[in-house]
């Protein structure tokens, strides 16, 4: 419209066509500097032309711009958006406790965007890589929404555990390859998941929130942790005497020795019933009163 109005202008009134298209942009805009004025009849007509069709197309133009604007944040706030574009993301179905004190620090630590799902009011962060959708993680057609196609990652933790289970489940057998996070209160259901290719599974006894905002940029950290507590894995965490041939040495010195000599990974001293991991200080020397943990048998 702008276009074919400088074009007339232009034309009548013998000047540029960029001058033109100035001019028609000052004019519908109801800017109107009024250093460039018709100067005959036809361009007087132009102008009238403009003023009455340029304002109301303008008008409902940017009209309908807000209208796009305000929906896009109400719907970030509200859930009702889509994760259209965005790729290699974080997906979070549910919501819980854990996922409440673990999302800020979830966004600040990792650098992708995070699609959370949940069936809650509102948006719980304010954050621009943040996307809420508002849906029930049971539903396939909601839990499509996330794009779990596109993501990285997906997180599963409901205040109920059925819930969980189900999406779970669900997301598994429609994704086959991708890396799936499940947080449940029950052990019971953990070995459920596992046993239906859940990647990681966390029974809320041995979880902690710090540790759920590790797994999504360490994937695995959490079988890390699970077998260095299970007495019954080959490898775990032990605690033992400081044995005499130690007594005195710097920890780096025991660390290499302990090595070499029994397989045994030398990673902290509990001291004074205060546990010192890896101390790093130059003088730091193992004390026989010392007792030591190790990764080991």
């Amino acid at each position: 419209m702008l276009v074919f109005f400088a074009y007339l202008f232009s034309h009548y009134e013998k000047i540029s066509l960029f001058k033109s298209l100035y001019w028609a942009l000052t004019t519908a805009s109801t800017v109107g500097y009024g250093d460039i004025v018709p100067k005959n009849n036809i361009g007087r007509i132009i102008a009238m032309g403009l003023m009455v069709f340029g304002v109301s197309i303008i008008g409902v133009f940017l009209a309908g711009l807000s209208s796009i604007v305000l929906d896009f944040k109400l719907g970030r706030f509200f859930g009702t958006m889509e994760s259209h574009f965005v790729k290699n993301h974080v997906v979070i179905l549910g919501f819980n406790d854990y996922i409440k004190n673990s999302l800020e620090e979830i966004l600040k630590e990792n650098d992708k965007n995070v699609v959370l799902m949940a069936d809650i009011d509102n948006n719980p962060l304010n954050k621009d890589k943040l996307l809420f959708i508002k849906g029930d993680i049971t539903n396939e057609k909601d839990i499509n929404k996330a794009k779990l196609n596109n993501a990285q990652l997906c997180i599963i933790a409901d205040k109920d555990d059925s819930k969980t289970l189900i999406s779970a489940t669900t997301v598994r057998s429609l994704y086959s390859k991708l890396y799936i996070i499940a947080l449940v209160s029950k052990k019971e259901l953990a070995k459920v998941l596992v046993n239906f290719g859940i990647n990681e599974v966390f029974a809320s006894g041995t979880f902690s929130s710090k540790l759920l905002v590790k797994s999504v940029y360490i994937t695995g950290v959490s079988k890390f942790f699970t077998q260095l507590l299970d007495e019954d894995f080959k490898e775990t965490l032990v605690e033992k005497i400081t044995p005499t041939s130690l007594a005195n040495l710097t920890f780096n010195e025991a660390l290499y020795k302990l090595r070499n000599e029994t397989n045994e990974l030398l990673v902290g001293v509990k001291r004074d019933g205060e546990i010192i991991i890896n101390p790093i200080e130059k003088d730091f020397r193992l004390d026989i009163k010392d007792r030591l943990l190790l990764i080991g048998k």
